[in-house]
């Protein structure tokens, strides 16, 4: 309509030729200059704008109306998409969640045009998808971990229709390994509460699977399973995020092989830890290369008979066993098991969050520590195991009244065993009951030979071996027939001196 106002104004014939006398013509063509100039400007200021005004105004409120103008989405500092979008430095979860990180343009879903029951113009969802979901459970679980609710921001994973599995850190998507150039770390996607680790499992219709970008540090469909497609609410295709986000992107050429597998630094984990023990005020820990042979030892024994209990119920080889066999000997021991591929930080990251764990890396019980890594297959399933031993010697300290018990009771021993000689000494009187004397003489000097060095060893506030326990309770019957010994041999001198 401008254009057409404008055309018509620059080629109009104005009336104003007949009004003007023809001897002034110079009058004439100003005159028809500042009219047309008049009427120019009328619709370059006043109508052209409204007129644009209104057709923008138009386009974007059926862009709105239609759902696909953008929104600007506020980015919580979890991490849990990280390298996409930033994290927060911060330690504890809540004061993640709290940090603002950055601003990202999401769109509506679903958009489009609902008429008669069906949707039109509507974006379809897509693998690679970016998507805000909300519904009751992730709301709960953000709660719990946050101490707010809120929706998740995911990544599409997997559409209806879709197979999943994950293996030794990777994505299979319908049976073939998936790429994922956006993730934190190669290899890092392990099994959570819903999906296991070589566990197949179907998207049903209506559902997606999502997970996080940072698959350690996301909390998505491993845990809670499907997504139904109603609970997404905005969504940011794969196609925006290649303009912006690919800078943030690693390339995978390598991921699928061995040596893109995190591997543990034993030396740095050890470093790590020992930097907390000191900031508590807790002597470090010292590397024990007996304790790595036994902790590798255990997870073999862990993996071949699918046992990871520390009781080894199914196995029979326990944690004892193992050092035994390391020709290591401590007097307290633990242990921690962690499953996946893990780097130094994560490992450490992972093990605080259970204070059963925390109490073996801040024991100052412990001094000693060696850790293993083992790779093998459970039920056919790649799975590695990360396996730490802690040992320590702590003193007995026995009470005086057992450590004077145990010196009175040797020395009682002693006594007797003088008498059995005195008795030898008497011919006559050794010829009558020569057998009893012996017996009695043979086990007191046996008895004391084995329980001298524990006595010394009680004396001298040490622990006692299993050997050592075994010979104590072994004494306890052997002193009764010692004692049974006596009792027939002062029987027999009492009844002979009444026969005298």
């Amino acid at each position: 309509m401008p254009l057409v106002l404008f055309f018509k104004i620059i080629s109009r014939k104005d009336s104003v030729d007949n009004s003007i006398s023809s001897k002034n013509k110079l009058l004439k063509l100003v005159t028809k200059f500042l009219i047309k100039v008049f009427f120019t400007t009328i619709v370059l200021i006043l109508i052209f704008p409204l007129w644009l005004f209104g057709y923008l105004a138009f386009f974007f409120g059926v862009k709105e109306f239609l759902g696909l103008n953008p929104q600007l989405v506020a980015i919580r500092g979890t991490g849990s998409m990280y390298p996409t979008f930033p994290k927060s430095q911060k330690k504890d979860p809540k004061e993640k969640a709290k940090e603002l990180v950055a601003y990202v343009e999401m769109f509506p879903y679903p958009q489009g045009l609902s008429l008669l029951g069906r949707r039109y113009f509507n974006y379809r969802l897509k693998r690679g998808d970016i998507v805000y979901v909300e519904n009751e459970i992730i709301n709960k679980s953000s709660q719990q971990t946050y101490g707010t609710a809120s929706g998740w921001v995911k990544r599409i994973i997997a559409l209806e229709g879709d197979t999943v599995e994950l293996k030794s850190g990777i994505v299979y998507l319908n049976d073939q390994p998936l790429a994922e150039p956006y993730t934190a770390k190669p290899r890092s996607t392990f099994g959570q509460q819903f999906l296991r680790e070589c566990k197949k499992i179907t998207v049903p219709r209506g559902k997606i699977f999502i997970m996080g970008d940072n698959r350690k540090g996301s909390s998505d469909s491993r845990e809670i399973g499907f997504v139904d497609i109603a609970d997404v609410k905005l969504v940011l295709p794969l196609e925006h995020q290649m303009v912006k986000f690919t800078k943030y992107w690693r390339k995978t050429d390598n991921d699928f092989q061995d040596e893109a597998k995190i591997r543990l630094d034993k030396r740095k984990y050890l470093e790590l830890l020992n930097q907390k023990r000191r900031e508590l005020g807790i002597s470090p820990l010292r590397y024990q290369e007996k304790l790595e042979i036994s902790a590798k030892l255990r997870g073999q024994a862990m993996i071949k008979f699918n046992d990871l209990s520390f009781e080894a119920t199914i196995s029979g080889y326990t944690m004892k066993k193992a050092m035994n066999e390391a020709g290591y000997d401590n007097i307290i021991w633990g242990e921690t098991l962690v499953e996946g591929y893990l780097e130094v930080e994560e490992l450490i990251e992972y093990q605080t969050q259970f204070p059963r764990t925390v109490k073996f890396l801040i024991d100052p019980k412990f001094q000693e520590f060696g850790i293993a890594e083992i790779e093998g297959k459970i039920n056919n399933c790649p799975t590695n195991l990360i396996v730490s031993h802690f040992a320590g010697y702590v003193p007995p300290n026995y009470p005086r009244e057992v450590v004077d018990g145990w010196e009175r009771f040797l020395n009682g021993l002693i006594e007797i065993r003088n008498e059995m000689n005195t008795m030898k000494q008497n011919q006559n009187f050794y010829e009558k009951y020569q057998k009893e004397i012996d017996d009695i003489h043979q086990i007191l000097e046996q008895r004391i030979q084995k329980l001298a060095p524990i006595v010394e060893k009680i004396r001298k506030n040490l622990w006692l071996s299993e050997e050592e326990e075994k010979i104590l309770n072994e004494d306890r019957s052997i002193h009764e027939k010692n004692n049974e010994l006596l009792e027939i041999l002062y029987e027999k001198i009492h009844s002979e001196e009444q026969k005298q």
